[in-house]
């Protein structure tokens, strides 16, 4: 079939995943930037709640949407997610700042290695070649995005099935209770359907997971047995603080408050060791006193609806600050990702959690029946393109939402019909950006109720992507609407 891409000639379903593929086959960086902004935008979703990466799984108008992406240098930064450049220099961090009798799997920092790339290659010959090395740190280390230790790599049926053994035999077998994104073992992937592994292997892997697992039970999380890492990212942070060399404001208020140290607490470690989390934390500072500001009665009489929850750190700093209110999580994310402070199983009416597309039909409805008569705030925290729209849609049509907070994030598809044209009229990102915020905006402000609605840059978020924007129904209206 033939499509329209950009201003360029028709051209087929096949040459649109082409120059896809030829993009992610550049680079390690162009690699990343389509698997970060297939999780930032892809409607298709793995179990794991990651973007399906594969290209001809997707639409043409998603294709389309990425090559403009391409086009108007408007991709995802992923420079975090690099592999740095000395496996040496890495070595040597680990070894320093890991004590030795933490779980194997915390050593190890994310990044790609040579040994995935022959693996993924099918590369026997070569993946046999850097095994034999024995360099502890290649063995077993995961990949950026994904998680993958070069076990799973092999327990999913990458090579012959002899290597796992003798990456076993080499000390690769320090990854064996490591979980990848997707929360998923080697011994899980060599269990999956698509393996191709003896019923002995996979015994082998189970039982040595086991067995790791049982030996390092100290250092995990009693809840999940994730490994724990000695020192949250959190409380080093919170150090950085204490001693006066935090300058950010919304970081400043943050650890000025005690209530958030519960966050240091094991319970809280998918949060507290979040990889960016000074951004997160500024990033939910930043909504949450954008709603104190615009409710200055807001107490525990109030509904709060974080949708596209995410890690739910906006939630957990709201349940800390206001321990009783009822406080409703929505995202896609399977509830085995959601933090432990969130209540997936729903049994805790103060805290719950919706796994939910907030685009889907349903999700209305569901929300009203939800919400019954309750003074609501809706929450959304960076919603890419038509999540901002659904989430001013929200506040429109419910009667009992009188608060919506809103930091857009990435525009909406050029190539969408809704989309105002005017967005994309100029190629400077930071311009579109000014667009996008002003039209939400004006969406809200052309509510069918009297609304108040205030948009301003916050500084102090750590990201360029910093335009908070609140609408507050005039409450008089509010009561006539239910």
């Amino acid at each position: 079939r033939m499509v329209r891409h950009g201003a360029s000639a028709l051209e087929s379903f096949e040459e649109l995943v082409d120059k896809v593929r030829s993009f992610q086959r550049r680079d390690q960086r162009k690699r990343l930037q389509w698997q970060e902004f297939c999780d930032r935008r892809s409607p298709l979703r793995t179990k794991g709640g990651e973007g399906i990466r594969d290209a001809r799984l997707h639409t043409a108008s998603f294709l389309c949407s990425f090559l403009e992406a391409v086009e108007a240098s408007n991709l995802p930064d992923v420079s975090e997610l690099m592999a740095p450049t000395s496996p040496a220099k890495l070595r040597d961090e680990v070894s320093a700042k890991i004590s030795e009798d933490m779980p194997d799997e915390v050593r190890h920092p994310r990044a790609w290695n040579a040994l995935h790339d022959a693996l993924i290659a099918n590369d026997t010959d070569a993946a046999t070649r850097i095994i034999e090395a024995g360099d502890v740190l290649l063995l077993n280390q995961p990949s950026p995005t994904a998680g993958h230790t070069p076990l799973m790599l092999l327990a999913m049926g990458h090579c012959q099935e002899c290597l796992v053994h003798r990456l076993l035999e080499q000390r690769g077998s320090a990854s064996i209770a490591v979980r990848s994104q997707s929360r998923r073992t080697a011994a899980d992937y060599a269990a999956a359907e698509e393996s191709r592994l003896l019923p002995e292997t996979i015994k082998l892997l189970r039982d040595l997971e086991t067995a790791c697992v049982e030996r390092t039970a100290a250092c995990r999380c009693p809840i999940c047995g994730d490994a724990l890492r000695k020192r949250p990212l959190l409380e080093f942070h919170w150090d950085r603080a204490s001693r006066g060399e935090e300058k950010n404001l919304l970081l400043q208020r943050f650890f000025s408050q005690n209530v958030h140290r519960e966050l240091l607490q094991a319970q809280y470690h998918q949060i507290n060791n979040t990889k960016r989390i000074r951004k997160e934390i500024s990033e939910s500072m930043s909504v949450l006193e954008a709603l104190e500001e615009a409710v200055p009665e807001l107490d525990n009489s109030w509904h709060l609806v974080d949708l596209c929850s995410g890690k739910s750190i906006t939630s957990a700093l709201a349940m800390l600050r206001y321990p009783s209110m009822r406080i409703t999580a929505v995202d896609r994310l399977a509830p085995e990702f959601v933090p432990h402070c969130i209540d997936p199983g729903n049994l805790d009416p103060s805290m719950r959690y919706l796994q939910q597309d907030i685009l889907g039909e349903p999700f209305e409805a569901l929300l009203e029946k939800l919400l019954g008569d309750q003074p609501t705030a809706i929450l959304g925290m960076h919603l890419c393109g038509d999540l901002s729209f659904r989430a001013a849609e929200l506040f429109q049509r419910l009667a009992a939402v009188r608060v919506v907070v809103l930091a857009p994030c990435c525009l909406p598809p050029k190539a969408s019909a809704s989309t105002p044209s005017e967005l994309y009229a100029s190629r400077d990102q930071e311009d579109q950006y000014q667009r996008w915020a002003q039209h939400l905006a004006g969406v809200l402000q052309g509510s069918p109720m009297a609304v108040r609605v205030t948009s301003r840059a916050v500084e102090e978020i750590l990201s360029p992507k910093n335009i908070v924007i609140c609408a507050v129904k005039n409450q008089a209206v509010s009561r006539r609407c239910r």
